[in-house]
């Protein structure tokens, strides 16, 4: 598990505390007034942010002093996570003072909530005016800090070296899943696990077994690339140890907290001298495929009544990267068996922008490129945006923002 330092910061600047207080003292749940934030709209706060460093921001949306200081940190943030990094930035005035949001929202593309009377949020973390607060990816306390004469020098250097000296954050479980496995010994046993996530990230302190006592195999600091694959075989270096059972068994999945997930696997099956592997989706469910550790997985095999094909769903919708981007995203559609779909984007108003593919696509992961213009070829405004995938068995759509 990567360790979180304790990081000690010697002559930082006036007024600064270095605390470490306990997960949920620091956390509200506000909604994003920011038309170009990505979680626009909805309820956010330190635990929606989940593996993510977040910086709290408090100030009045009518004080050119407090409108400075935002946009100081929203360019920060932005530099940050162009690099990749995990960092959030929320700002938080008062609902008094809500017709003059468009101070911190015209410009920047980091969320912004208003606290209500009473001010609970505001009174709750003691903030006062231009009062930054740092947290930790466990949502502990690491700065709190009056930024009215400026940033701090090393705040930059702070977020990162919280995140880890790489840059490449701890995977999410949401993200990363078991896409293939073969359990027929012949040739060895394999596990492949699939990052779907919009970014390169770590499986330090993932556990792998085939049971939930999770004891045969704890990663270390492997990072596996948005839209790549891992895949160990049995018995290998840094790879796990169990067998396998060609009578069918249970992969699991954990991450460092503790949070599970599994797929079951039937049993092997020999198919046209092949000993098939079991793929599957981001849900769990999958089918029997010819082996490809390592790649792209290849089209369902059906067998007939006496093999158990458990594959009900065609078409996975992948998160796209970089979001928010600019100059342009690429977006991620997984396919279980070939289909005819059509890929089309769409502003937050519903309104059609662009068709970005339209046939048949075989099994796989494809990517396509959205360079932020229309049907014209006019890059379209900043915002939110929603790009859809439509085939005869259902329609998917995911949220992007592009931040000029």
């Amino acid at each position: 598990m990567i360790q979180q330092k304790k990081i000690k910061i010697k002559h930082l600047l006036f007024f600064t505390t270095l605390l470490t207080l306990a997960f949920g003292q620091y956390d509200y749940s506000l909604e994003d007034l920011n038309s170009s934030s990505s979680s626009y709209g909805e309820e956010i706060g330190t635990t929606y942010f989940q593996n993510h460093v977040t910086l709290h921001y408090f100030g009045h949306f009518t004080w050119g002093s407090c409108t400075n200081r935002f946009g100081q940190l929203n360019n920060l943030y932005d530099n940050l996570k162009n690099q990749g990094y995990s960092v959030e930035l929320i700002g938080v005035a008062k609902a008094s003072q809500s017709s003059s949001s468009g101070n911190w929202t015209d410009n920047n593309n980091s969320p912004v909530c208003v606290d209500e009377s009473p001010y609970d949020v505001w009174n709750g973390w003691n903030a006062s005016q231009r009062d930054l607060f740092v947290l930790d990816l466990n949502g502990d306390l690491v700065l709190h800090q009056n930024i009215t004469s400026g940033l701090p020098d090393n705040l930059e250097s702070l977020i990162i070296e919280l995140l880890g000296q790489s840059g490449t954050d701890l995977c999410n479980l949401n993200d990363i899943y078991v896409s293939e496995a073969h359990n027929s010994g012949n040739p060895e046993d394999y596990i492949e696990i699939f990052n779907g996530g919009a970014y390169d990230c770590s499986l330090e302190g993932f556990k792998v077994d085939n049971s939930q006592d999770m004891t045969d195999m704890i990663f270390e600091n492997i990072v596996v690339p948005a839209g790549g694959y891992w895949f160990g075989y049995m018995g290998d270096d840094s790879s796990f140890s169990f067998d396998l059972n060609s009578n069918g068994d249970e992969v699991w999945l954990s991450d460092p907290a503790g949070n599970i997930k599994s797929v079951s696997l039937n049993a092997s099956v020999e198919w046209d001298g092949v000993q098939l592997s079991q793929s599957f989706l981001g849900d769990g469910v999958g089918c029997y495929t010819i082996p490809t550790p390592g790649e792209n997985n290849t089209d369902c095999i059906t067998l007939g009544i006496d093999v158990h094909n458990i594959l009900p769903q065609n078409i996975l919708l992948l998160n796209s990267y970089p979001n928010p981007f600019n100059p342009a995203t690429f977006i991620q559609i997984e396919i279980k068996n070939r289909e005819d779909v059509i890929i089309e984007i769409f502003d937050a108003r519903g309104s059609f922008v662009k068709t970005i593919f339209s046939g048949f696509l075989d099994r796989g992961i494809h990517k396509f490129r959205w360079n932020a213009t229309g049907s014209d070829g006019i890059e379209v405004g900043s915002g939110v945006y929603f790009y859809t995938i439509k085939s005869n068995s259902v329609s998917l759509s995911k949220k992007i923002v592009f931040a000029k």
